[in-house]
């Protein structure tokens, strides 16, 4: 019988849901469907100790064989702190802004609300990126001195009185 597309090559055993699909429990032992390399001649095999339900197949259930440790690559990863200096420098080149714009637009306007009589509640969009930019100036501005002052205090790492401290030596916002 010449091959078609039809019917293609199985290399592993049918599962027991097709093995039973043609014979029931009741009907007798297990019966194996030809497969292609035995299609002509049509034998049954039998299994007369143990019934479909109870027969476990023997090749279903395989074993995963672990990779060794030495074989898979582990991912590049760079000491603390050059992912941090890598990020300075690119930020430092660039000239966009910061902050994402419709965030900044949507405090703005909350803001606004607050704040301004009601009839006051339309920006431009050169007010905006003005007031956009203004604010991140200050921030880097601040960030800056905050840092200088964590230094000054044999220190890596920014807290809360660095920013205090830096806002009152610089006269930058209310003095508390």
């Amino acid at each position: 019988m010449a091959r078609t597309k039809h019917f293609p090559n199985r290399t592993r055993p049918r599962t027991q849901t097709d093995a039973t699909a043609s014979s029931t429990p009741a009907a007798g032992p297990s019966t194996k469907r030809p497969t292609r390399a035995n299609q002509g001649e049509e034998t049954q095999q039998t299994n007369p100790t143990t019934s479909p339900a109870t027969s476990k197949k023997k090749g279903a259930k395989r074993t995963r064989r672990a990779m060794p440790q030495g074989s898979q690559k582990k991912p590049n990863r760079y000491k603390p702190g050059t992912v941090a200096l890598r990020e300075i420098r690119h930020f430092q080149k660039s000239t966009n802004l910061l902050i994402p714009a419709a965030s900044f637009i949507r405090q703005v306007r909350s803001i606004t609300q607050m704040y301004a009589p009601p009839q006051i509640n339309r920006w431009t969009a050169e007010a905006l990126v003005a007031l956009q930019e203004a604010a991140e100036d200050y921030l880097i501005g601040l960030f800056s001195d905050s840092m200088l002052c964590a230094i000054h205090a044999r220190r890596v790492t920014l807290m809360r009185k660095d920013f205090e401290l830096a806002r009152r030596l610089g006269g930058k916002g209310r003095p508390w």
